[in-house]
């Protein structure tokens, strides 16, 4: 057998103080919490789109680019700063020529998928609905992601 290695007074100490630190502020009967839960609160600021980097951010805009091939027109929104954005107007864009090169074609316009930041918030998806726009046209308006600026 081994014997056992003998402490020097000054590891003894140092030992007895580090158990001290760590078990000598801790209650007897644990840790105790009075009080409600703080609660994580939605920020109730303005809801805002933005087309792209570097452009500003916009409320119920009149016009409004998304990526570089739809251009939304004499936008009238029924509704604007909640789950959801509603419009009609006018859409054009290079995906629908010649169709609606001069003409845009009438449409109604959902803006959702709000993403709530520090004090505002913006619209993350467009669809829209364009009248007499072919069912392979309409399907490319649906769902269309719209830029959201990070914090």
């Amino acid at each position: 057998m081994r014997p056992l290695p003998v402490m020097s007074g000054a590891t003894a100490l140092a030992a007895g103080l580090l158990g001290g630190l760590l078990c000598g502020c801790a209650d007897p009967g644990g840790l105790k919490v009075a009080g409600p839960a703080p609660t994580a609160s939605a920020t109730a600021g303005p809801v805002y789109v933005t087309e792209g980097p570097g452009r500003p951010a916009l409320r119920g805009p009149a016009s409004l680019e998304i990526g570089d091939s739809v251009r939304l027109t004499d936008l009238r929104w029924r509704s604007w700063g909640g789950a959801t954005a509603e419009a009609t107007g006018g859409v054009a864009g290079a995906w629908c020529r010649p169709g609606c090169r001069d003409t845009p074609y009438r449409a109604r316009v959902v803006l959702s998928g709000v993403v709530r930041q520090e004090r505002s918030a913006y619209y993350g998806r467009a669809t829209v609905v364009a009248e007499g726009l072919p069912p392979e046209q309409s399907d490319e308006l649906r769902g269309l992601r719209l830029f959201v600026p990070t914090p």
